[in-house]
């Protein structure tokens, strides 16, 4: 158990100093493009705030619209806060879309700039799941498999609101749910240019089907024998609800909260009972929690899940987007199958 300790203190110490350096990296990276960025108008720019949003509404609008990603590619939406001259081109557009639901933790702070610029919540009429709700399921879950007492679900978890509040934000994470949000931005790209309704109406419906042959593909995780899963980072709360999948987080749903001893000795118990093949780390973070286990186990594979806040430029030089990154998902959460 102090072996444990010590690994767990170095991983958790490694993947908050990788995270600082590169949202660091990103926002240098920013900063460089941001003098040529103000020489146009942003009152004709429609500003999103982060990497799923931004590729629905260029799914739809296509270059109808010039879409832009207020958080520069590479930072992770946890660590990410504006620049001066980021709310500055806020609060001189006519409009920002946000996840909502306590994602964009830096957003109350900088509302007050924002006078003249619409926020919408991209996930407005989806139901939420409450944090709380989430970690109760899953206490209750390892209680009846593993019969620990309510001290020991209790202990290690206190902890784990940090960076959201009372919902679990995360709703981009299931295709079925980013159906919704999709439909939420659909609606107010036709509210704001009208003209421009029949092409959006299109490329709307055709993506429709797109992440309806995704929920189909995640619909039949069950029949193949993957019914639960345990990740680094809990966050995909909306995928374990809508497919019938029990997510064990190895953390909360901030990425730099990590498991005591005893919490890792419990986890050890629940990997083996459950037979997997792999594991899973949030590839926004570190996988050296994840890594500790599968040595711990033996015979385990660690696999990235990613929660897609920012692809990298590496990532889409190679053609990734939402759908292959789900897609990528879903073929690494097979590796359990049955």
């Amino acid at each position: 158990i102090l072996l444990l300790a010590l690994m767990i203190g170095v991983a958790s110490g490694c993947t908050r100093q990788n995270n600082d350096v590169n949202n660091q990296k990103v926002q240098e990276q920013k900063e460089k493009s941001d003098d040529k960025s103000t020489e146009k108008s942003d009152s004709n720019k429609l500003y999103v705030s982060f990497y799923p949003i931004e590729y629905m509404a260029k799914e739809i609008a296509k270059d109808k619209i010039d879409v832009v990603n207020v958080m520069p590619k590479g930072a992770t939406v946890h660590d990410w806060e504006p620049t001066a001259q980021d709310i500055k081109n806020l609060s001189d557009s006519k409009m920002l879309i946000v996840n909502g639901v306590g994602l964009e933790g830096w957003l109350e702070d900088v509302k007050s700039s924002l006078k003249n610029t619409e926020i919408v919540d991209s996930s407005t009429n989806i139901d939420k799941i409450k944090a709380e709700e989430e970690h109760e399921h899953d206490h209750d879950h390892e209680e009846h498999e593993h019969d620990h007492d309510h001290e020991e679900h209790e202990h290690g978890h206190d902890h784990e609101h940090h960076h959201h509040g009372e919902f679990d934000p995360h709703v981009w994470l299931s295709p079925r749910e980013a159906i919704k949000m999709l439909g939420n931005i659909y609606s107010k790209l036709v509210e704001i240019s009208p003209e421009n309704v029949d092409l959006y109406t299109n490329n709307y419906e055709n993506y429709v089907k797109d992440l309806q042959d995704l929920d189909a593909k995640f619909s039949a995780l069950n029949d193949k024998g993957v019914d639960s899963f345990m990740i680094t980072h809990q966050a995909l709360g909306y995928l374990g609800k809508d497919y019938g999948l029990i997510q064990y987080g190895l953390t909360g749903m901030g990425t730099e909260q990590d498991p005591n001893p005893e919490k890792m000795a419990e986890f050890v118990k629940i990997i083996k009972s459950h037979g997997w093949k792999a594991i899973f780390y949030d590839d926004a973070g570190s996988d050296k929690v994840a890594q500790i286990l599968a040595a711990e186990v033996g015979g385990l594979e660690v696999l990235p899940l990613t929660t897609l806040h920012s692809p990298t430029e590496a990532e889409m030089a190679e053609g990734i987007d939402y759908i292959k990154a789900m897609e990528r998902n879903l073929n690494n959460l097979l590796a359990n199958a049955k």
